[in-house]
This record gives structure tokens, C-alpha cells and sequence, in this order.
């Protein structure tokens, strides 16, 4: 039985996901960033799976008209929480 590439190569959506949200230092990344950083299609669920790691990441929901948008942060020792 052959593994799928994926598996062996390169960094897993939950790494990639990671780095973007450390490249911001503490701000909000919006979902599709996320997205667009990782190629997951189930951030929360990476996102869930960094918690489990032991991260603190805190998610917002903003509604804008009709829509909502969704962003996560990571936040470190350092890092002051910002006001909504």
C-alpha cells in the first residue's frame, strides 16, 4: 500500500495554519487567509487541532450586513489581547 503524498511531504494544513497566525504576531487572520495559507478546507477543525497541541487561539465572529466573517488569533505570553 502507497501513502498519498501529501502525507510525506511538505508541512500539514495544521503547520501552515500555524505560521500564517504567527506571521500576524497576535492579530486577527481572517478564515480565507487561513484557508488560502493552508489549502485545508476545515480551518476550525486545524484550528481545534492546534488547541489540542496546547495553543491558546481565539476565535471572532463580525457580522457585516448579511454575512460573517470569521477570523482567529494566536496568542502568546507577550501578545495583548486587542478590543473587538
Amino acid at each position: 500500500m502507497t501513502n498519498h503524498p501529501s502525507l510525506t511531504a511538505g508541512a500539514s494544513q495544521c503547520d501552515l495554519i500555524l505560521a500564517a497566525l504567527e506571521r500576524r504576531a497576535g492579530r486577527w487572520v481572517g478564515l480565507l487567509d487561513l484557508h488560502q495559507a493552508s489549502g485545508s478546507m476545515a480551518v476550525h477543525s486545524r484550528i481545534a487541532d492546534l488547541r489540542a497541541r496546547g495553543l491558546e487561539i481565539q476565535h471572532r465572529n463580525q457580522r457585516v450586513g448579511r454575512m460573517i466573517h470569521s477570523s482567529y488569533r494566536l496568542l502568546t505570553s507577550d501578545a495583548q489581547p486587542e478590543l473587538f
